[in-house]
């Protein structure tokens, strides 16, 4: 699961970026990338405030990935459990294997409790990624605005 930022979207935006000059697509591109790191440090923040913190694997795993030689940022978890956070999930059976040292270190004695409590209930959403992309986009649109009215 990843946020994507950039500077393409409605006719009228793309009219007004195919006429910027060097100088105002170089700021453009600065302010992607910019508005990408604000958002992964919002999105990290957002994760070490829930209850299920363990050691910042997901966390670390936030990544910005420059594509479109800069015109869009992709910021997104590489962990494969990040989509499952941000969204929850139905009631499933998770593999013990994977939450076996979770468990462990939240002192129970085996993964199978919390694998029962998932079966039956899932897990709720607990969402970082996108609350941390609508708390910069505002931002981001007014700094691009700023960028393209010089």
């Amino acid at each position: 699961m990843k946020v994507n930022i950039s500077t393409e979207g409605t006719k009228e935006l793309q009219k007004e970026i195919e006429r910027m000059s060097k100088r105002q697509v170089a700021e453009s591109k600065r302010e992607v990338y910019a508005s990408g790191i604000d958002i992964q440090r919002k999105a990290k923040e957002k994760l070490r405030g829930h209850k299920a913190w363990d050691q910042g694997n997901l966390a670390n795993s936030i990544m910005v990935d420059l594509i479109k030689s800069g015109a869009i940022a992709e910021i997104g978890p590489e962990a494969p459990y990040g989509p499952y956070v941000e969204g929850g999930t139905k009631p499933h059976f998770p593999p013990p294997d994977a939450l076996e040292g979770w468990a462990r270190r939240h002192g129970f004695d085996s993964a199978w409790p919390i694998c029962k409590a998932i079966a039956k209930r899932g897990l709720k959403a607990r969402p970082y990624l996108y609350p941390a992309y609508l708390e910069i986009e505002p931002k981001f649109h007014e700094n691009l605005l700023r960028i393209l009215r010089k």
